[in-house]
């Protein structure tokens, strides 16, 4: 049994506004009470036991997330995945899928006109998830969540190949940002026979979307906060934590998307523009940042990070003064007071949604803004 954290808890409530399945998104059922349940919901409480730490996780405001809680996060998840390959297969013939661009990367006609067979293939694989993890569930005496209502925004085939990449990237993450929150060896075991699949279909969309299928040694995990910022966007009522970055290649309108304080200087994001693919022009991408604060704000070990692990730490002694601002562009350049340059060749927010994180000298997350 693992505890829910106060952030997690925060993340509970604003899931609630969807209603459906990703009410219960990150833990919920009502299988793990505050003073603990074990995975069929009854009390794992011994008098006497562990009092000491009980006491402690009951100041620090925490609640129990058991097995059943965990599940249900992932049956979330695999039913907006088995509902969006769902409709797009319903919605698209397979010449359709054979003709486009995204098909053609396959210089191989076998694999070029078996890409409908492969769409249609991962949509089963979710469906069988969403099955698997609603028989479990209720063989633990819980009760399974129901689907949403969901709106995913893709305008074409190319946009859904991209969008698919990101998706299934968003479950990978999310499988191993659960994972040590499942004592079970057996259930652990199976949601890892389904976190590898999902890796596969990640590979496979991103093949397809003209990038490398594995691009990295290694994949950073999700948190529930994280996987709500990526997937409120596609669900009906569920309030958008995405932020107010439009679609890549465009400027995201000004606004915080939070903002962090350092003595009496305050950290805000004034604008985010993100791109796809390789860079002509070093400017292309950046992230904008303000001192909205009254006072000097030290920017000295902090540093900007994306989903994926890629990180920026800020020169020694670069401040910001009030009301002044920096941009953080993702190419080369040369450093000046107004602008600062990753040295990347290639874009770093190059999912069609991701998040931006800001973190300070201690590695408190001070900023967190989603886009898209």
């Amino acid at each position: 049994m693992r505890s829910l954290s106060p952030s997690r808890r925060r993340f509970l409530n604003h899931a609630g506004a969807a209603g459906g399945a990703f009410t219960l998104l990150s833990a919920g059922t009502g299988a793990a009470a505050a003073g603990g349940s074990k995975a069929d919901g009854s009390d794992d409480t011994t008098p006497g036991k562990d009092d000491e730490e009980s006491e402690e996780t009951e100041s620090e405001g925490t609640e129990e997330a058991s097995t059943v809680d965990v599940l249900n996060f992932a049956l979330s998840l695999e039913h907006l995945e088995a509902a969006y390959y769902d409709e797009f297969v319903a919605e698209h013939s397979e010449s359709e899928i054979e003709r486009s661009e995204a098909a053609r990367i396959f210089a191989d006609p076998g694999l070029r006109f078996s890409t409908y067979q492969r769409i249609e293939e991962v949509r089963d694989h979710e469906e069988a998830h969403v099955e698997a993890l609603t028989e479990t569930i209720e063989a633990l005496g819980g009760d399974p969540v129901e689907p949403a209502e969901y709106e995913f925004p893709y305008d074409s085939i190319a946009e859904f190949v991209s969008l698919s990449a990101t998706i299934e990237a968003v479950g990978v993450s999310a499988y191993a940002g659960a994972a040590p929150l499942i004592d079970d060896e057996e259930v652990l075991a199976a949601a890892l026979s389904i976190h590898s699949v999902e890796a596969r279909h990640t590979a496979y969309f991103r093949l397809l979307n003209t990038n490398s299928p594995f691009p990295d040694a290694f994949d950073e995990p999700r948190t529930m906060e994280e996987v709500l910022d990526t997937v409120s966007r596609f669900v009906v009522g569920m309030e958008d934590r995405s932020g107010d970055a439009d679609d890549e290649g465009s400027e995201a309108d000004e606004g915080e998307a939070g903002n962090g304080e350092s003595g009496g200087g305050e950290l805000s994001i004034a604008g985010l523009r993100a791109v796809t693919g390789p860079m002509d022009n070093p400017d292309e991408e950046y992230v904008e940042y303000v001192n909205s604060g009254d006072g000097t704000l030290d920017l000295t070990g902090w540093s900007v990070s994306n989903t994926e692990g890629a990180a920026y730490e800020f020169p020694d002694g670069f401040a910001l003064a009030p009301d002044e601002t920096v941009t953080l562009y993702t190419g080369r350049g040369t450093d000046r007071s107004t602008a600062l340059y990753w040295g990347k060749p290639q874009e770093v927010w190059n999912d069609r949604i991701g998040t931006m994180i800001v973190r300070n000298a201690s590695d408190a997350v001070i900023l967190r803004r989603s886009y898209s």
